[in-house]
C-alpha cells in the first residue's frame, strides 16, 4: 500500500472519531466537553512519549523525568475541571500535582548524588519543554472547546467551541492537502531548505487561499461570518505552517523523520497535530477580540 493510500486511509478512520469526540454527547448524558478532554489527554500522552523516546534516542545519556512530564497530560484535565462548576474537588488534585512535581524535582537530586552525574538541566529541563509544549497548547484546545460567546440565544445548534474548532480544522485540512499537491507538482522555491525541503512558498501560497476560502464557505452552514471566518483562517493557517516549522526544526535536531508510525501514512500524534498545536492557540486568543456570532 502506498503511502498516500495510508495517509487516506488513517484520515478515513481517525476523522470520524475526532469529530465524535468534538461534539460528544448532549450535556444531560454526560458532562460538557468531557469526550474532547479525553481525546485531547490521549493525544497528550502519546505525543509525550514519543517526544520523550525520540530524545532518549538521540542523547542516551538523558533520562527525562518523567513524572514531570506528565504534568502535560494533566494540563488539559485542569483546563476542563475548571469549568466544572459543581466540581468541589479542583484545589486538591492541583495540590497533588504539585506534590507530584517537588518529589519529581527532589528525585532529581537524590539521582545525581546517587549516580555522580549532573544532568539535571538535561533531564528537568527536557520535561519542562514537554509540559509547555504540547501540554499547554493542548490545555488550550480544551479552553476554546468549552468557550461560550452566547451565540446559542441566536438559535446556533453546535456549541460556539465547536464552531471554531471546526472551522480551524476544514481550514488546516484543506490547507495541508492543497499545499501537499502544489508543492509536489508546482513547488520550485523552497520554504525552509534546511527545516523542511520539501515545502515550497507555492504550496504555502495556494494552501493559505484555498483555504481561507474554504473557511468562509464553511462559515455559512454553521452560523459563522464569513469575513470572521477568513480572518480566523488566515491566522490559523499562517500559525499552522509556523507550527509545522517548529517541529520539524525540533525533528532535524533529533535526527528523526517521524517522531513515530502510531499514525500510519501521518507517522506520529506530534507530526499529525504539529500545525493544529498552534492553530487552534492562535484562534482562541483572536475569537475574544473578534464578533462570532452571526
Amino acid at each position: 500500500m502506498s503511502e498516500l493510500a495510508k495517509r487516506v486511509l488513517t484520515a478515513l478512520m481517525g476523522i470520524p472519531v475526532f469529530l465524535l469526540a468534538l461534539v460528544g454527547p448532549p450535556a444531560a448524558v454526560m458532562p460538557t466537553g468531557s469526550t474532547w478532554v479525553v481525546l485531547v489527554m490521549l493525544i497528550a500522552l502519546v505525543g509525550m512519549l514519543e517526544m520523550l523516546s525520540a530524545v532518549e534516542k538521540r542523547y542516551p545519556e538523558v533520562r527525562v523525568n518523567r513524572p514531570l512530564a506528565m504534568v502535560s497530560v494533566y494540563l488539559p484535565f485542569d483546563a476542563w475541571l475548571g469549568s466544572q462548576l459543581q466540581a468541589t474537588f479542583p484545589e486538591s488534585i492541583r495540590l497533588v500535582v504539585a506534590a507530584i512535581m517537588m518529589v519529581a524535582l527532589a528525585w532529581e537530586v537524590w539521582q545525581a548524588e546517587r549516580l555522580g552525574k549532573l544532568c539535571v538541566w538535561r533531564n528537568v529541563g527536557t520535561a519542562a519543554f514537554v509540559v509547555l509544549y504540547p501540554g499547554l497548547l493542548l490545555g488550550i484546545w480544551v479552553k476554546l472547546r468549552l468557550m461560550d460567546m452566547g451565540c446559542a440565544e441566536q438559535g446556533v445548534r453546535l456549541s460556539d467551541g465547536v464552531r471554531l474548532i471546526l472551522l480551524t480544522c476544514v481550514s488546516m485540512w484543506m490547507c495541508d492537502s492543497t499545499a501537499y499537491f502544489v508543492g509536489k507538482h508546482l513547488g520550485k522555491r523552497r520554504m525552509s531548505p534546511r527545516l523542511s525541503p520539501h515545502k515550497s512558498w507555492e504550496g504555502a501560497a495556494a494552501g493559505t487561499l484555498l483555504g481561507t476560502v474554504t473557511a468562509s464557505l464553511t462559515a455559512l452552514a454553521i452560523g459563522l461570518t464569513p469575513l470572521t471566518a477568513a480572518v480566523l483562517a488566515s491566522a490559523a493557517i499562517v500559525m499552522g505552517q509556523v507550527g509545522d516549522l517548529f517541529e520539524s526544526a525540533l525533528k532535524r535536531e533529533l535526527g528523526v523523520k517521524d517522531f513515530s508510525g502510531f499514525l500510519p501514512g501521518h507517522g506520529g500524534v506530534m507530526d499529525r497535530f504539529d500545525s493544529l498545536l498552534f492553530a487552534l492557540p492562535v484562534v482562541y486568543l483572536l475569537s475574544h477580540f473578534l464578533s462570532i456570532c452571526s
